[in-house]
């Protein structure tokens, strides 16, 4: 008697002594031995703490009398699968009823014809878990929604996680996982720069370079960079943000140009007026000096046609100056940019013919129409077509032309495998005067680049000695007149 006294009362004293809330239950059945509800037969102090109710109030109460809530809460059902089952549960809850509000962690014993269950108060753990979820909801959507590309990369740059702008920039959804930030550069040698600094500097805060996008076209782009460290201090993974700039610098561009055509204009209409006053008196005083020569000018006749043909030359070199620099009035309408380009091939196929060359069109279909004035376009077409044509070999040449639509422009690419374009001489190609032909002006293409200019379009090169050279032309949708 006295051992199972002190038997009950050292159980008794590790019950009460746990961190946990404890309860007993015992099974109350009805007629058809149905388990209706649960009878307490034991609460210890940190159980009758938790649910604000007295011990001696609980033991033999009825569970579904005192805390009805626990039906709705479905936990009455989860304590039946207990007994029926004769299995231990775990699980977490939030019980609302009675003024509790808590969350619990719960674990459900089977006990004869009852339970035990064993319950602790998580709603601090509950809560602080909720905010980070919340917080880390709150940037993940930052993440994802920002309309500037972002990615988290490891230490040697290869890509770990990049949210919609960048897959959508830079990569499909199915090799976003294997993307290294090294094949984004369309040069290696700029990698080669930023990788160092990432190693020494850690942080970058701009880098421009240009960038492959996903059908490896390039972009102007700068990038920023920061280090995220571990615990331990030790550089693990980078963040960095790419802010596209193409049409930035493609709009500071077309701004640049057309301050160079309006000073270009100025100097050509300055020059023009002084001198072609000089050249006029030139010529009326060569027709005087042939009137007073009379018959005896049979001698000097070879000068006077010297100086005839050089004042026609100069005369024609003011009038392609003025007609250059001037900004093209137009007659625009709308039309397909597939037609007109079709329409000036025409007019360069027999060259192509006569000179044995491959003439390739990708034309891409259902363009939208732009404002074009046909006259004025084809003679800006024609004179590069012409000029990729005299830049290639005999029987090697391929002259490839492109239409595409790509951040809302019609772009059109003229493309030759000839000797191309030095990168000195790139920086120069639409300088009045400037010309690579020993016959040539220097003017061709400063009016093509007028021509463009006056669509509100945009002219590129990109070209490598002995790899050719592409012209690309961009013209803006939605444009009205």
């Amino acid at each position: 008697m006295t051992s199972n006294k002190t038997t009950q009362e050292f159980l008794s004293s590790i019950l009460q002594g746990s961190f946990n809330g404890i309860m007993a239950f015992k099974s109350v059945r009805d007629e058809k031995s149905e388990i209706i509800d649960f009878e307490w037969i034991y609460v210890n102090d940190i159980a009758s703490e938790l649910v604000g109710i007295s011990s001696s109030e609980l033991v033999g109460s009825r569970l579904l009398d005192v805390l009805p809530g626990n039906k709705e809460a479905g936990l009455f059902e989860r304590y039946k699968g207990v007994v029926e089952s004769r299995e231990k549960v775990t699980f977490e809850q939030y019980y609302p009823g009675e003024a509790i509000n808590k969350w619990f962690r719960i674990s459900a014993v089977h006990l004869d014809d009852g339970f035990t269950v064993n319950f602790q108060d998580i709603s601090d753990l509950k809560e602080a878990l909720i905010e980070i979820e919340t917080q880390e909801k709150k940037y993940r959507q930052l993440f994802q929604e920002s309309i500037d590309p972002i990615f988290l990369a490891d230490e040697k740059l290869n890509i770990l996680e990049c949210n919609q702008a960048f897959q959508g920039l830079f990569c499909e959804e199915d090799v976003k996982k294997t993307l290294k930030v090294k094949s984004l550069f369309a040069d290696s040698s700029d990698f080669d720069r930023f990788y160092e600094l990432c190693q020494n500097q850690g942080k970058i805060d701009e880098f421009e370079a240009e960038l492959l996008n996903a059908d490896s076209k390039k972009r102007h782009c700068l990038i920023h960079i920061v280090p995220l460290e571990n615990e331990s201090k030790k550089i693990k993974s980078y963040l960095g943000v790419v802010r596209d700039l193409t049409k930035r610098k493609r709009a500071e561009r077309e701004l640049v140009m057309a301050e160079k055509l309006s000073m270009t204009g100025k100097i050509s209409r300055t020059i023009g007026h002084e001198v072609r006053n000089p050249l006029t008196n030139l010529s009326l005083a060569l027709d005087q000096l042939r009137d007073e020569l009379g018959e005896e000018r049979e001698d000097s006749e070879i000068y006077l046609q010297i100086i005839e043909r050089n004042l026609k030359r100069i005369s024609k070199l003011i009038s392609d100056l003025l007609d250059s620099s001037k900004i093209k009035e137009l007659c625009l309408e709308k039309r397909s940019l597939n037609e007109v380009v079709n329409s000036t091939l025409s007019l360069v196929e027999d060259r192509l013919k006569l000179r044995n060359m491959v003439l390739e069109k990708s034309f891409e279909e259902d363009l939208p129409d732009i404002l074009i004035d046909e006259d004025q376009l084809k003679v800006a077409l024609l004179n590069l077509m012409i000029n990729a044509i005299e830049a290639m070999e005999d029987d090697q040449g391929v002259l490839s032309i492109r239409t595409y639509e790509e951040d809302d422009y019609v772009n059109l690419d003229i493309i030759d495998n000839g000797s191309g374009i030095s990168p000195e001489n790139q920086s120069k190609l639409f300088e009045p005067f400037f010309t690579a032909k020993k016959e040539g002006t220097g003017l061709g293409l400063v009016t093509v680049q007028n021509i463009i200019q006056s669509h509100r379009g945009d002219i590129e090169v990109e070209s490598e000695p002995g790899a050719g050279t592409k012209f690309r032309l961009c013209f803006p949708i939605g444009v009205e007149e």
